[in-house]
């Protein structure tokens, strides 16, 4: 089957980053037949008006706005369900995964006949925005592969590419909350016989805006799904 690219962008008020970073992915997706899917979870900063003008020539721009139950999980479910590939690319807008990674691994992704490519800020090569929360999230990824008897470097950098029919059946059981979707798509995952691989990327600093995550709420938030996700499996 010909690969065709759902790359899914949720977002909230990121029109700043994101009228710089879609120029950049068009280029990433060179040659291949691709779609950009933009969720806003209804963003004051008017970012899918704004976007439409600026980019109302580029036809392969898809815009979903989300007006109730905002949710990074979500608004990833809501653009896969609306999704026209059958490969499934998700990654954050504040420049925090790099199109530069994102490029080797669509690369990789065309090379190989893969199920999955995940980005992992621990192998070496990768690295996050400081050393604190570096070395934070690695001790934290330690826990969550010690509860999950999982093997993923990175449970939870939520940068990947995935063959869409791996997940028509799970959108509902992985894909809620916030980042923990991510640990509930490897726990599932990892179940399967796929044929999977880890690439090093490194974190870049967000250009404009303020962060939405509070780390040590998440760290707290994340165990406790880890926990409730491995007691539901048993």
């Amino acid at each position: 089957m010909k690969k065709k690219y759902s790359l899914i962008l949720p977002c909230y008020n990121e029109y700043k980053n994101l009228r710089l970073l879609i120029p950049l992915l068009h280029k990433c997706f060179y040659r291949s037949n691709y779609q950009i899917i933009i969720v806003d979870d209804d963003s004051e900063d008017l970012t899918i008006k704004k976007l439409k003008s600026e980019f109302r020539s580029s036809k392969n721009i898809k815009y979903i706005l989300r007006k109730k139950n905002p949710s990074l999980g979500l608004s990833i479910k809501e653009g896969i369900k609306k999704s026209k590939g059958n490969v499934i690319v998700v990654m954050d807008t504040d420049f925090n995964h790099s199109p530069k990674d994102l490029k080797k691994m669509i690369r990789l992704y065309n090379q190989d006949n893969y199920d999955l490519i995940c980005g992992s800020r621990f192998l070496k090569g990768g690295f996050s925005t400081t050393h604190f929360r570096h070395y934070c999230s690695k001790i934290f990824n330690l826990f969550v592969n010690l509860i999950t008897r999982g093997t993923f470097t990175d449970n939870m950098s939520g940068f990947f590419i995935i063959k869409k029919s791996l997940l028509n059946k799970m959108l509902d059981k992985i894909f809620y909350g916030y980042g923990d979707f991510y640990i509930r798509l490897l726990f599932y995952m990892q179940k399967k016989e796929l044929k999977i691989h880890e690439v090093p990327v490194i974190y870049g600093p967000r250009k404009f805006g303020q962060s939405k995550t509070k780390f040590v709420k998440i760290l707290i938030l994340y165990s406790f799904e880890t926990i409730k996700l491995v007691l539901k499996n048993i």
